[in-house]
């Protein structure tokens, strides 16, 4: 079950934020899996309430420009036109005794990767999130 947290409303993770640092590389490790140094993501809305944290961002390719999908799972998706360049991906804090600022503190609860619809509507109720983190 969810527990509120002091602050009510989600706070942005800044640039230079430590704990914004560690959740980015947690939040993106799977895309550094699937592409390699080719897509990165620049970040939209960078979020946390209590223990959870809401990345929506758009993912670029090395020249800023569109990813380069080619030899992924997701090539035939892009061609098919069924693939956007969105990437939202949520976070919630481990009960292990580490840091916040280290990424192994950040559990990936779940993710979308091109979704074409907002994937990240069933996931208050699916994760017992806070509906206030997502913006609904």
């Amino acid at each position: 079950m969810y527990t509120p947290s002091a602050h009510p409303f989600p706070v942005a993770l800044t640039p230079g934020d430590p704990v914004r640092e560690a959740a980015f590389q947690a939040a993106t490790a799977r895309l550094d899996e699937w592409f390699g140094d080719r897509v990165q993501v620049q970040v939209e809305r960078f979020d946390r309430l209590g223990p959870w944290v809401f990345l929506q961002g758009t993912m670029r390719g090395t020249d800023n420009g569109r990813p380069y999908y080619a030899g992924t799972v997701y090539e035939a998706r892009r061609a098919d036109g069924v693939m956007s360049d969105v990437y939202v991906a949520l976070l919630k804090k481990t009960d292990e005794p580490r840091p916040e600022n280290d990424a192994r503190a950040w559990r990936l609860a779940n993710y979308a990767v091109g979704p074409t619809d907002v994937a990240w509507l069933t996931w208050p109720d699916e994760h017992e999130a806070p509906r206030a983190l997502f913006g609904f």
